[in-house]
């Protein structure tokens, strides 16, 4: 690779993403009003509260899937992991999931306190694979369950996957389940990235995984719906609620791509202008290119997140008549009609992984305007957002926004995220419509029932194996490419 490629790419891998205090596409108060605005009011019933008891039993029932899997073959590589029942216990379960073991999750380690109707309680749920940090510091670990370190004692990642989007460490560690990329074929050429961002990526290999876990949570929350047991549909809608985080994250355009090129343009001139001001290191040191691009981007993705956050919730609240929140919000209601006609299109089944491919397909919609988003942000932030060794502190979007910003870039910004927030509203209530379809399919007879249940379990089971055999062979490579031996 060319050192501007690899300038690039540093930058790629660690810029907005790389964060150690924030990573993700809406804030959590953001999730929460998509819920309540998006979702119908036919949603809005009340719900016997679930417990423990019907956790352990979605727990128990998860292993018995795997442990009776048809497939043969997914049947051993499940009881190699997880042998004995009653081994399989929460930290093994999350472990199962991709989830962070560590982590207390909302629906294996805790259930939600408030007695919330089902539309509230699916809002509220949103928000929790950002509050639990059900992703964040996903590391190998040894059978004994402590983590495995390399000889300098720093954790090994449980798949260096996760490095293609985001740090090892830090909430930003864990951006590989909140993003989505388009299904492309990626170049890390300069030229690319200016020319179509969506396709570009470092590596060019890069995955990210927020369709896999939009699947998952839909397959645990099925499971946890059709138990026969009252509390299921509770806890049902607290694996739902959660799906549509990654969902939503995925139509906030921004988490569908990795970089755009005018934030290099402006950290090489920033770089130069540092070079020459402390007279190449020797007055005093300097902050490279990378450090500077990182900065940049950074600035900028934290910077549009805020401001588009603080005037949707005033708008919810009423407490701002800014017309492009105020569209926002509406948008939630409408929907996006070519977004509901794509999904028309997939003719999806709700017996299938319908989840996964209502996420993949916003992707693919998001990922063509996420290099927009960002340029509109650039325009109408101030210039030092750009500036070499400028910090943009959280909360402070309207400090950052220039004094008299081209109303012109100011509505275009508003206009992105509408179109994101109509794109979201589409998706959540598409993929609620095919879940409760498939819940009702089980409601007709305890036959049914049981083949529904079985249906998402055993979908589950093989899907988590195949992703597990599937890191275990990119750590494996990864270790070896580095020649590092694990302690």
């Amino acid at each position: 690779m060319s050192r501007p490629a690899h300038a690039f790419a540093l930058l790629a891998l660690s810029a907005a993403l790389v964060t150690p205090d924030r990573a993700r596409a809406y804030e959590e108060r953001v999730h929460q009003i998509i819920g309540e605005r998006a979702l119908p009011a036919s949603t809005s019933v009340d719900l016997p509260r679930a417990t423990q008891r019907d956790v352990d039993e979605l727990r128990v029932a998860t292993w018995r899937a795997g442990a009776n899997h048809p497939d043969a073959g997914v049947r051993a590589r499940f009881l190699a992991r997880y042998p004995a029942e009653e081994r399989f216990d929460a930290w093994a379960w999350k472990e199962f999931l991709g989830l962070t073991p560590e982590a207390r999750v909302m629906g294996v380690d805790a259930l939600p306190d408030a007695a919330l109707d089902r539309r509230g309680l699916l809002a509220l749920s949103s928000r929790f694979p950002d509050d639990d940090r059900r992703n964040v510091e996903r590391f190998a670990h040894r059978a004994d369950r402590t983590v495995l370190r390399d000889p300098s004692g720093k954790p090994i990642p449980l798949d260096p996957a996760q490095l293609d989007m985001g740090a090892l460490t830090g909430l930003s560690s864990q951006a590989w389940a909140h993003y989505g990329l388009p299904d492309l074929v990626f170049s890390d050429s300069p030229d690319v990235l200016k020319a179509e961002p969506r396709r570009w990526a470092f590596p060019p290999t890069a995955k990210a995984f927020a369709p896999d876990m939009a699947q998952v949570h839909t397959d645990v929350a099925l499971a946890a719906a059709t138990s026969g047991a009252p509390g299921g549909g509770a806890l049902g809608s607290v694996w739902l609620g959660a799906s549509h985080h990654y969902v939503e994250d995925v139509a906030n355009q921004i988490h569908t791509l990795q970089a755009v090129y005018p934030f290099f343009v402006d950290a090489k001139i920033e770089s130069w202008k540092e070079n020459l001001f402390s007279l190449w290191g020797w007055l005093r040191p300097r902050p490279g290119f990378e450090e500077i691009g990182i900065g940049i981007i950074k600035n900028h993705h934290l910077f549009l997140e805020d401001l588009w956050g603080a005037r949707v919730a005033e708008a919810a609240e009423g407490r701002s008549a800014v017309p492009g929140a105020v569209a926002g919000l509406t948008a939630l209601a409408a929907g996006d009609v070519g977004e509901e006609a794509a999904l028309d299109a997939l003719r999806l089944d709700p017996a299938g992984p319908f989840a996964r491919r209502i996420a993949a397909q916003v992707v693919e919609s998001s990922s063509r305007e996420g290099g927009e988003v960002y340029l509109a942000a650039r325009e109408i932030a101030r210039p030092r957002l750009s500036k070499a060794g400028y910090v943009y502190q959280a909360a402070t979007a309207d400090a950052e926004l220039r004094p008299s910003p081209d109303p012109v870039q100011l509505d275009r910004f508003y206009a992105l995220e509408t179109r994101g927030f109509a794109r979201a509203a589409s998706a959540v209530r598409r993929h609620v419509r095919l879940f409760d379809e498939e819940v009702a399919r089980a409601a007709r007879s305890e036959a049914d029932r049981l083949a529904v249940r079985e249906g998402a379990l055993r979908r589950l089971v093989a899907d988590r194996m195949a992703a597990r055999d599937a890191e275990e062979a990119r750590r494996a490579a990864w270790l070896a490419a580095k020649g590092v031996t694990v302690r």
